[in-house]
């Protein structure tokens, strides 16, 4: 009989009873013996739940999946759709056969080879042996079976051409060449303005190795950080800026949605939504003092107030000056106010897409991560209900959008799905929230500052009223109760 080693246990403490001024954190201990036969997978999603590099110690292939039966059921996931299928191009093997539907983009395709020919001054035999030294690599990527119609000289065809198509657009944008008017002379305004959503759908990926060595040839300084940099504050900020914040790190993605992803939400960042340590050091949770709601699902994952609701509770809106560290959502207590501080985001016609997306990566198996774009999804649909919350986003600078009205906004988080979160972060970041909402002295004194003293004409006319009162009851007093006369 094998002998069975001793399973693993992992303890989540969430430390409740937090100052007055601090921020919401998650800790996670891990100290106890583990099963040799899981410390790979365990020990590789806790590492990715505090926020940090996967472990090397467990190694796997992991593939470029398709998107989850589940997501596509329902009246939201039949709306929905569309947002996962190529409009414009198809990429890789998994919607290569309705390459005759997408016939324009396929000629396209041979026009943008030819031009990162000659960007790279390589010929284009010599591309294809440079992407051909990584084929075998390229094709375990995708699932078992979904390449197995083509040769390698054929899979490494598309390959060739399909990178080099993503790379020419992202350039384009990014260095806002003249180079962009082949776009619209081959696809015309409207495909070109569907080009960024079908590059970051799930299905339209192209494995990063294949990308890497694409963008060393073109790009030999520094690899295209910059260029990647560039294109993804594009999609963040709205903006073509290089920023700091570095795009390319020692762990190769698997493809441009999860390295899009990760810059999203900032891994090396620290896992809490609110991310300042505790200044009370060593302290733990007791089970007496743990309360019911933690051990509910329902309650725990149950939304909270919207941003008009909160700025009536005194909690109110502030944009991170500093969005290079594009650390997502913090949430400060203070002793009058509370603070809810978020990153500024642009909302276009393809953020839904993208959104969607980088959910359903979040939902495939043996993607260990802490579900960070879900769980900001969920705050985010929690806060925007009416389109006045995205009128007071809009003047805190948090979010721009070009949907043209605001309630537009309001159904696109709508129509988003979030099946799972992480409940460690939301309930940490909903608990606290309500903690402040539910003070009796927070609330008044948010009412006094958000009723009364929100403008200088208020403020006058509180101070005018008081000073009426004051008289009319110095007035009164002095009626009852006169000044002695000292002249008799």
């Amino acid at each position: 009989m094998s002998s069975v080693a001793p399973s693993k246990k992992y303890s989540y403490t969430i430390d409740m009873n937090m100052t007055e001024t601090e921020a919401v954190s998650v800790e996670i201990t891990n100290n106890q013996p583990v099963n040799n036969n899981n410390i790979g997978v365990i020990g590789e999603w806790v590492a990715c739940l505090r926020g940090k590099e996967a472990t090397n110690d467990y190694k796997r292939q992991r593939h470029i999946q398709k998107v989850p039966p589940l997501l596509l059921e329902g009246e939201k996931g039949e709306r929905n759709r569309d947002c996962y299928e190529p409009a414009v191009v198809s990429l890789g093997p998994y919607h290569h056969k309705s390459r005759i539907r997408f016939a324009q983009a396929e000629k396209y395709k041979h026009i943008t080879l030819k031009e990162y020919s000659l960007s790279t001054g390589e010929t284009i035999d010599s591309l294809y042996n440079k992407v051909f030294e990584v084929v075998h690599d390229a094709r375990k990527c995708y699932i078992d079976g979904s390449t197995d119609a083509y040769n390698d000289d054929e899979f490494n065809q598309m390959m060739l051409r399909d990178g080099c198509f993503v790379l020419f657009y992202i350039e384009c944008i990014s260095c806002q060449n003249d180079k962009s008017v082949l776009n619209n002379e081959y696809l015309g305004a409207l495909g070109f303005a569907n080009l960024t959503r079908d590059i970051f759908l799930l299905e339209n990926q192209i494995p990063f190795i294949v990308l890497e060595v694409l963008l060393k040839l073109r790009f030999p300084k520094d690899n295209g950080e910059d260029v990647l940099n560039g294109f993804f504050n594009y999609l963040n900020y709205g903006e073509v800026i290089i920023r700091d914040k570095k795009v390319l790190g020692r762990k190769q993605p698997l493809h441009l949605l999860e390295l899009y992803r990760s810059y999203f939400i900032s891994l090396s960042a620290s896992v809490a939504l609110g991310s300042t340590k505790s200044s009370s050091m060593g302290r733990r949770r007791s089970k007496e003092n743990d309360s019911v709601e933690d051990y509910n699902y329902v309650k725990r994952n149950r939304s909270f107030a919207s941003v008009t609701e909160l700025k009536a509770k005194g909690i109110f809106l502030k944009c991170t000056h500093d969005e290079s560290k594009n650390e997502g959502i913090k949430f400060y207590s203070r002793q009058c106010y509370g603070k809810l501080v978020l990153v500024r985001r642009v909302v276009s016609p393809n953020t839904k897409t993208i959104y969607l997306n980088m959910i359903a990566y979040e939902m495939c198996p043996h993607n260990p991560n802490d579900l960070r774009i879900s769980t900001y999804l969920r705050v985010m649909k929690s806060l925007v209900i009416h389109r006045d919350d995205v009128k007071e986003l809009r003047a805190k600078g948090i979010l721009i959008h070009s949907l043209g009205r605001d309630e537009e906004v309001v159904k696109m988080y709508d129509e988003i799905e979030t099946p799972a979160v992480n409940l460690y972060m939301f309930h940490q970041l909903r608990q606290q929230i309500e903690k402040h909402c539910n003070s009796k002295y927070k609330t008044w004194v948010a009412e006094l500052l958000t009723v009364y003293l929100s403008g200088p004409w208020k403020t006058l006319a509180l101070l005018v009223a008081t000073a009426i009162l004051f008289t009319t009851f110095l007035q009164t007093y002095f009626t009852i109760r006169p000044l002695p006369d000292n002249t008799s």
